[in-house]
């Protein structure tokens, strides 16, 4: 199986600077083209308070992206290579999905919460894991 294209969904967090450093070291070893993906959530706009500026709420959000999508850009480029970034808005794991088909693998950050806090907090990684149309390597960052 050879992994050419290789998606890597990222929101600055430390466990998706592991899953970008987990890219690089594959994509080196094989060649392969990274994408980064970030999401906005579009299910932070269900619990803005009411008479909120949405367009503020928009423009931060958007600023936010391009942070986290050229933070990510850099770190790669960090380590030599190129990729390209994607981005979109809905819900990160159905958004990743979504596009999972057009990629041989997807890399990402885990925090590995178990029990109360993964009922609470939920998982993206673990929908993606369930739903995506390709293989999904998941990475643990060290705390």
């Amino acid at each position: 199986m050879s992994f050419k294209k290789i998606l890597i969904p990222i929101d600055g967090s430390v466990y998706s600077d592991a899953a970008i450093a987990k890219g690089v070291e594959l994509a080196k070893i094989a060649g392969s083209e990274i994408t980064l993906f970030f999401t906005i959530d579009s299910s932070i706009y269900t619990h803005t308070a009411a008479g909120s500026s949405l367009s503020n709420l928009e423009s931060i959000l958007k600023a936010e992206m391009d942070e986290v999508l050229n933070n990510g850009k850099q770190k790669v480029a960090d380590a030599g290579l190129t990729c390209t970034v994607r981005s979109s808005e809905g819900i990160p794991g159905r958004e990743i999905c979504e596009i999972s088909g057009e990629y041989d693998l997807i890399i990402m950050g885990t925090a590995g919460r178990t029990g109360i806090k993964k009922m609470i907090l939920g998982s993206v990684t673990q929908h993606v894991v369930a739903g995506a149309k390709c293989p999904v390597m998941s990475v643990k960052a060290k705390e």
